[in-house]
């Protein structure tokens, strides 16, 4: 049987591998006892069946428009396209655009008169909005403040506002800016230092003060460096620990330093009316608060695959798609999990084996975790801005989506008939284990788009696109790992698709 050109590349695309003897079927059924030499032709029959049918008739290859030209050639970006996907994404303008205001402030600051407290003042307040960014609070009342948005305002708007989960780009913006101002400030006082050197009027402070303005850059430089993004997703627990202790040990020496700076003979404002001393309590104030809410909980595991395992934890009245840190060693490592509400006063997380850390979960289900509040709620939260959407999950990653199928505002979406469908890939989709994920996403889209990794990986990001324009949706959201997130989200956007995936920042 012969295929047009595109729906044949297609299939060759996703052509299960040597030794498969089962394929799927996007129509959430499934295909059983077809050889890898068939599987060609079977699809070529679906072809035929779907030239009239529903949504649900899902091909896995077609034609991308008018033009017959296949989806994934038309995906394929020019250079400026590629500049752009990559670059000017909201997480990479915000860094860009607070390094350009903190910079032209500076290159003023030097033209006009040049001074210590001022650098140093102007340190500690892009410190503080570094940590002022990262506060659950303040996450969860603008996730709630953007989400109310009606979805009657222009789609442009919408698709704005709806990038506001890589506010991490804003956190590194003013990290790097304080980097750069504590530049300057050790520049300008190792020259105040100098001066009064050469003048005989060192005191024991002033060797105090400038021995600390260097401790201090060298922490700002250590912690910077090893958030540089390959470097944090080889070795995060690295990162992880330099991030925190770095971050501790340059507060408590900004501290010291503030204190010695207002000491010194040539001090122009007295300590308690220094602003970085204010700024300073205040970021103290936000870097203790977590580690009051921190808590130990009993856990029952549960194993629903050979990869997933499901953990139960009491937690009264948990919201929904929101986020939950875990740890087993407070003081070394945390992580981030999507919570499931589930029935009572208890919470529920799917772990996948992805990394060191689950991979120990998995192996050794623990008997108790610490978790700290508050839930902070994630992008998924700005799906109802949308009047028609896609979402899209593999593996675990089903779980976020599921507390998004059982939440009021879903149920609101489907009493206002918007139109939301789901594509969900993953091994053994029907088994027992995964019964309660396949009710609650047919609860909300009857023609679920289901495949069966264990058969063939499918090109994710091909079939997102292909269901997204054939559903004439609006947005895309997927929840998946950091490879399949990327593709996903730039295959979509390629298209004029507006897309939003986790940041994977944290």
């Amino acid at each position: 049987m012969n295929l047009p050109g595109g729906q044949l590349a297609h299939a060759e695309r996703n052509r299960p591998r040597c030794g498969t003897n089962e394929t799927f079927d996007s129509t959430s059924t499934f295909i059983g006892s077809e050889r890898c030499d068939k599987w060609t032709e079977v699809k070529a029959f679906e072809y035929q069946l779907s030239a009239d049918d529903s949504l649900s008739s899902h091909p896995a290859s077609a034609t991308g428009d008018e033009t017959g030209q296949p989806f994934h050639e038309q995906a394929t970006p020019r250079r400026w396209q590629s500049f752009c996907l990559h670059w000017l994404t909201a997480y990479r303008v915000l860094i860009f655009v607070i390094i350009l205001i903190n910079v032209g402030t500076m290159i003023a600051q030097l033209v006009a008169n040049p001074a210590v407290e001022a650098s140093l003042t102007a340190a500690a307040v892009n410190i503080m909005t570094a940590v002022v960014l990262r506060q659950e609070d303040l996450i969860n009342f603008s996730f709630k403040l953007i989400s109310k948005l009606p979805p009657s305002l222009p789609l442009s708007i919408r698709k704005t506002v709806s990038d506001f989960h890589h506010y991490g780009g804003a956190h590194i913006g003013c990290a790097l800016s304080a980097m750069l101002w504590y530049i300057m400030f050790t520049r300008l006082n190792t020259g105040r230092v100098l001066g009064l050197l050469s003048l005989g009027h060192m005191t024991a402070l002033l060797y105090i003060d400038i021995v600390t303005s260097y401790t201090v850059l060298l922490a700002i430089l250590v912690v910077c460096l090893t958030a540089i993004p390959r470097f944090r997703a080889r070795f995060h627990n690295t990162f992880e620990a330099t991030h925190r202790f770095g971050g501790w040990a340059t507060l408590i020496i900004l501290w010291m330093h503030a204190g010695i700076t207002t000491l010194t003979p040539d001090a122009s404002v007295p300590l308690y009316a220094h602003p970085s001393l204010w700024l300073l309590a205040l970021t103290t104030l936000l870097l203790v608060l977590p580690w009051l809410r921190i808590r130990s909980v009993p856990i029952t595991a549960h194993r629903l695959s050979a990869r997933e395992l499901e953990l139960s934890f009491p937690h009264a009245r948990m919201p929904h798609t929101c986020t939950l840190r875990f740890s087993s060693a407070p003081l070394t490592e945390w992580h981030a999990f999507a919570t499931i509400p589930a029935s009572g006063s208890t919470s529920k997380i799917i772990v996948s084996k992805a990394g060191d850390w689950t991979a120990r979960v998995f192996a050794n289900p623990p008997e108790r975790l610490w978790i700290r509040d508050p839930p902070t709620l994630n992008f998924l939260a700005f799906v109802p801005l949308f009047k028609a959407v896609l979402l899209v999950a593999t593996g675990a990653g089903i779980a976020p989506v599921l507390s998004l199928l059982c939440s009021p505002a879903m149920q609101r979406m489907n009493a206002e008939r918007r139109k939301v469908r789901v594509m969900w890939c993953v091994a053994d989709p029907y088994a027992a284990h995964w019964s309660f994920a396949m009710e609650a996403i047919k609860g909300v889209d009857k023609q679920a788009v289901v495949f069966d990794s264990r058969v063939a990986r499918p090109d994710v990001a091909f079939e997102t696109r292909w269901l997204a324009e054939r559903a004439n949706v609006e947005a895309v959201f997927v929840v998946s790992n950091p490879r399949v997130t990327n593709e996903v989200v730039r295959e979509c956007k390629v298209g004029g698709l507006a897309a939003y995936g986790a940041v994977f920042d944290s």
